[in-house]
């Protein structure tokens, strides 16, 4: 589950702005984002973890939402905290075997020198 900044390019020589594993994460505080990945374990409370294609965690704070996940991999759209957690605004649910190495190379792709084809 990697990281984007919406509507924003990124540099695609890195996993795509995840909290846990990019450098650049810290640029995106206050900013909205939209993560992807796999359901670890049970929510804990209002906070749920991902794990990223890039195998980072992503910590999602649900406080402000109601909705359960119906699956494992989710897409989650929120606000980057100081503490580099996303605060979820909505997400979407996603068929539990899709491939979250493809889909970062996707993203990587779509906001790098091959940004023009998508």
């Amino acid at each position: 589950m990697c990281l984007a900044a919406t509507g924003a390019r990124r540099d695609a020589r890195a996993c795509v702005l995840t909290p846990a594993c990019h450098p650049l994460a810290h640029q995106h505080v206050g900013g909205t984002v939209t993560v992807v990945g796999r359901v670890k374990g049970s929510p804990q409370g209002q906070e749920v973890h991902l794990e990223g294609p890039c195998g980072g965690d992503i910590c999602i704070d649900r406080s402000s939402v109601q909705r359960d996940y119906m699956s494992d991999v989710v897409e989650v759209v929120g606000t980057v905290n100081a503490d580099r957690t996303v605060t979820e605004m909505r997400s979407t649910d996603f068929n539990s075997d899709m491939d979250l190495k493809l889909y970062n190379e996707m993203v990587l792709l779509a906001n790098g020198g091959a940004s023009s084809i998508f």
